[in-house]
């Protein structure tokens, strides 16, 4: 399957609803690389690369990574993918598919760990705020002097 459809910036900052220049940034920093262009130089998106800002996206919003985090999460999940191919193209001995099998669940324990990390933070906020909540509504429900 080729990606055949090209998206603008606008269509893409229309679709996901972010900024030009955030856009650019993610480029920039290196989270969308091979980014094609027009003769003009203007960017053309591909629908790969509009899939990986949607996950850019998530990642930020959902898990609140920093962008290095977010760096580190794509190369985790491109060397999966190079991993599993290597695993299912190439002839290996049963030694080697161990080893590849030991570094792919190296890695997707490493992404694991990170997304535990942060949801032991979230869940420390969410309880101080639960506990801000309880005191509120028990001074709401005591006697006024």
């Amino acid at each position: 399957m080729t990606d055949t459809r090209k998206y603008t910036v606008e269509e893409v900052t229309q679709q996901l609803g972010i900024t030009a220049r955030t856009l650019h940034y993610y480029e920039e920093v290196g989270l969308l690389p091979d980014v094609s262009r027009t003769e003009g130089r203007h960017r053309l998106y591909c629908e790969s690369m509009l899939a990986r800002t949607r996950h850019i996206l998530k990642l930020k919003q959902v898990l609140g990574a920093s962008l290095q985090e977010i760096r580190d999460i794509l190369q985790a999940e491109e060397e999966l993918d190079r991993l599993k191919a290597s695993y299912y193209e190439e002839p290996h001995t049963e030694e080697e598919r161990d080893a590849l099998l030991d570094e792919a669940t190296r890695r997707l324990e490493n992404i694991l760990g990170h997304i535990d990390e942060k949801m032991e933070k979230l869940r420390t906020l969410r309880d101080g705020f639960s506990e801000r909540l309880a005191r509120a509504n028990a001074l709401k429900r005591s006697p006024r002097a």
